[in-house]
């Protein structure tokens, strides 16, 4: 008995360890454009947006499947965070694709040092047992940062937005994978107008220009370059 429980604590040593060896090891927009192309997140071709728009690049976040892709994904995402002084109490993910992103998230700042909790929505209310919608931390009062992939027109944000407040949170910020910069009207791009709406900070992991440069720097992609760019100059908002 004694040995297992000496064991357990070697295990344990080697756990605590393994967190402070992996302590401000986080991940930038380069590293994090290159780990999303890897996992098949951003992808080249000729899609269709729900705007109707047909874009030369896509981005879905949903197909990080992987430990190793999560687990760098949650230290982008926190990364940013703590870049941004956001400072959340609770990480909230909109159901389905949001859940593990605040989920990886939350993990990776408690590497950090920095604990959170995590709420995420029920597509449906539930009418028995504990009831309502809301699963994980209780949000009375606290500060709440919405983490999620992209915004497009900021439908979904606004209705989680509505959530969050409702259940008496405090929404301070919210963190995306990528900022395509794309307008929505005709002085603001899809994230600018949302934070203008909620009345709250929009910060993104990557945006276009790290898309683009990606391209510059990646052969095997080099090819799509001239398809986005002339999608940028026509629809986004670049950089002078």
């Amino acid at each position: 008995m004694v040995r297992e429980m000496r064991r357990g604590d070697e295990v344990a040593l080697a756990i605590v360890q393994y967190l402070i060896s992996s302590r401000f090891e986080m991940v930038n927009a380069k590293q994090f454009i290159h780990l999303m192309k890897a996992e098949d997140v951003l992808q080249f071709g000729d899609f269709t947006l729900r705007s109707g728009k047909k874009s030369p690049y896509f981005f879905n976040l949903g197909n990080v499947s992987s430990g190793q892709g999560l687990a760098e994904l949650g230290r982008a995402y926190a990364q940013c965070i703590l870049d941004h002084d956001l400072q959340p109490e609770i990480l909230y993910g909109p159901a389905y694709k949001g859940i593990p992103f605040a989920v990886a998230t939350a993990i990776a700042l408690t590497v950090e040092g920095v604990e959170v909790g995590v709420a995420f929505n029920r597509k449906e209310s539930k009418a028995y047992a504990e009831g309502g919608w809301l699963i994980g931390e209780a949000m009375d009062e606290k500060r709440v940062v919405l983490v999620d992939d992209v915004v497009v027109d900021g439908g979904t944000k606004i209705e989680a937005a509505e959530m969050i407040r409702n259940e008496g949170g405090i929404l301070c910020g919210m963190v995306l994978g990528i900022d395509r910069l794309e307008y929505v009207n005709e002085r603001q791009t899809a994230a600018e107008a949302l934070a203008e709406k909620l009345h709250i900070s929009v910060h993104a992991v990557s945006d276009l220009h790290d898309v683009l440069d990606y391209l510059e720097t990646d052969p095997s992609d080099r090819e799509w370059i001239r398809s986005v760019r002339d999608y940028a100059l026509k629809y986004c908002k670049l950089a002078d």
